[in-house]
């Protein structure tokens, strides 16, 4: 199975790119009030008559000329669709390059519009590459490369994983094999954004012209710091799920956590809404694909308040980090726990059991109410 990746790499030697983004930025700019009034938005009629003006007036090579009326239409068709007729302007300093056209491989190396780069990437893939984009970030010049990709097949045998995924524990992860687990802290990133965040507040009382610069540059270095630890979470957690030999690994659902802590106190709302769950399971995701391991996600609901060895549901049953059911005494580590519910939800929907309830539970009076739609029949703690 082919997929598509992408890699930002860096590059030295072009001195013909920055005028090339600049001019860019500048055609779009000239050309988005013509669009803005005429309101043409089919690019090949906008390419007829502009295409020589794009070339001539703003030196642009041919496949950004081109490129510009397909960008300028599309951005509009957005507006138009929105309902939000204004007029665009354009400031971001990335442009689409064309493979074997704008880029290619040479004898020399690697050319961009006959120029030959320097690459400085650890890792550059040799795999087939596709149409990229030319992105310039604080005068530095980054080629964002896509490439094809052969990835296996999802397998077809093999154990399932549970992931709890929280803001003080990073990762909290069991599985259906055996009794390993997995656990990823996320104290390091709390402390880490913490700190950056309380010298921005700082810094932010100032108010002068380099306060301003140096809270631009703190801000990168938190997404930066996020963006890191993040690979190194996910990457931690492709590990565990190839040893144990999983085939299918379960998250939550958190798409709407953030709606859900609107109602709760401001300091748990603010860490909630910076918590960057989407992208953990995002990099996960695709790290997870190239070892032929499936994701999933299930309905979060009540998974770190349930038993999941009696059903029951109760805030009574968590306790900070530990868990213990009021109705049958079971014990354990909450977020443990939380990722058994996870793992035996999936079980059962996989099955063919539809969920009334809970975990595995109807109300949280403790009854197990459970729908057949199928002939099978599994302990929610077996392997799959």
């Amino acid at each position: 199975m082919k997929v598509i990746r992408t890699t930002k790499i860096k590059i030295t030697g072009s001195f013909k790119a920055e005028n090339v983004i600049k001019n860019y930025i500048q055609a779009l700019n000239w050309i988005s009030p013509i669009v803005f009034n005429s309101k043409e938005l089919n690019s090949n009629r906008l390419a007829k008559a502009y295409y020589p003006t794009l070339r001539s007036q703003f030196q642009l090579p041919s496949q950004l000329a081109c490129s510009i009326c397909k960008q300028i239409t599309a951005t509009y068709q957005v507006a138009k669709t929105n309902k939000k007729w204004i007029l665009a302007t354009f400031k971001n300093s990335t442009i689409p390059v064309v493979w074997k056209r704008d880029f290619n491989k040479s004898r020399k190396g690697i050319t961009l519009w006959g120029e030959t780069l320097s690459l400085y990437q650890r890792y550059i893939p040799m795999n087939r590459w596709k149409d990229s984009k030319l992105k310039k970030v604080n005068d530095k010049l980054y080629l964002i490369l896509s490439y094809e990709k052969e990835v296996p097949e999802p397998k077809q045998t093999g154990c399932i994983v549970g992931v709890d995924s929280g803001i003080k524990r990073m990762l909290v992860a069991s599985n259906s094999s055996n009794n390993s687990t997995f656990f990823f802290s996320g104290g390091k990133l709390n402390h880490l954004r913490q700190k950056i965040r309380l010298r921005r507040s700082s810094v932010q009382a100032v108010g002068t012209r380099s306060a301003r610069r140096l809270l631009q540059r703190l801000a990168h270095r938190e997404r930066a710091i996020t963006e890191h630890l993040m690979h190194v979470a996910s990457k931690a957690l492709t590990r565990y799920s190839e040893k144990i030999g999983a085939r299918v690994v379960v998250f939550e659902d958190l798409s709407n956590i953030r709606e859900a802590s609107l109602k709760k106190g401001k300091n748990l709302r603010e860490k909630v809404c910076r918590w960057p769950y989407a992208s953990l399971q995002f990099k996960a995701g695709y790290k997870l694909a190239e070892k032929g391991i499936e994701t999933e996600i299930v309905d979060p609901a009540y998974t770190s308040q349930g038993c999941p060895r009696c059903g029951h549901i109760a805030r009574e049953n968590r306790v900070g980090l530990q868990f213990q059911c009021v109705a049958c005494g079971h014990r354990g580590d909450a977020d443990l726990n939380a990722s058994e519910n996870i793992r035996n939800r999936y079980i059962l929907r996989e099955q063919g059991f539809r969920r009334m309830g809970s975990v595995n539970t109807h109300e949280k009076s403790g009854s197990v109410v459970l729908e057949m739609i199928s002939h099978s029949v599994i302990c929610s703690g077996s392997q799959v």
